[in-house]
């Protein structure tokens, strides 16, 4: 709802919209909420791969809403139009924790890209996987209950937090890769042998 709600704003405001998710299901959920909504949209993900230049072509067009897994980050340049411009620019929407902030900072560069005006927010819902995964149950409800602090602090808080989350993530994925990478040169030692030539 708050998603909605947040496109909702932009659209009113004739500017365009990328969301950005992790997942590819978690793409489509949003897109056929958005269907049942009856808010057009274009879908951008492993499963439009030949559509993929038309989508970002038209993604700063006033009022277009593009939902993208992060394959839109990275060297995905959004040409815009001049009334975007004089209306703020693209709008992304963060929503859903990727798996580092990396892909978070690439995901918001789309927008204010080469002078532009742009802007970015977070919508996380506190049923996030990665929130999940790495948040006692007692620090989700204290999230999930606003009256204990004023918005603003709320608002640092909740961001805050999905930081610390990903950082845990990241030192996670790196623990895995030095392991894969120790049971790699293992296996490669026992497979190898020398020649002496005497």
């Amino acid at each position: 709802d708050a998603l909605i709600g947040e496109i909702g704003r932009c659209l009113h405001a004739g500017r365009p919209v990328l969301v950005g998710t992790r997942s590819l299901a978690e793409s489509e959920q949003i897109a056929e909420q958005l269907k049942q909504a009856g808010i057009r949209h274009a879908l951008l993900n492993a499963r439009q791969d030949e559509r993929e230049a038309q989508i970002v072509a038209i993604a700063g067009g006033a009022g277009v809403i593009t939902i993208a897994t992060n394959m839109a980050g990275r060297g995905t340049d959004i040409p815009l139009e001049a009334k975007v411009r004089e209306a703020g620019g693209l709008h992304v929407i963060v929503a859903e924790l990727n798996d580092n902030k990396r892909i978070d900072r690439q995901l918001i560069g789309r927008s204010a890209r080469q002078g532009d005006p742009g802007s970015y927010v977070y919508v996380i819902c506190l049923e996030d996987e990665l929130l999940n995964r790495y948040l006692p149950h007692w620090a989700i409800r204290l999230l999930s209950s606003q009256r204990f602090f004023g918005k603003a602090l709320w608002r640092r808080l909740c961001f805050l937090t999905c930081r610390f989350v990903q950082g845990r993530h990241e030192q996670q994925l790196a623990i895995q890769r030095r392991h894969a990478s120790q049971a790699d040169d293992r296996i490669n030692s026992r497979l190898s042998f020398i020649h002496n030539k005497e």
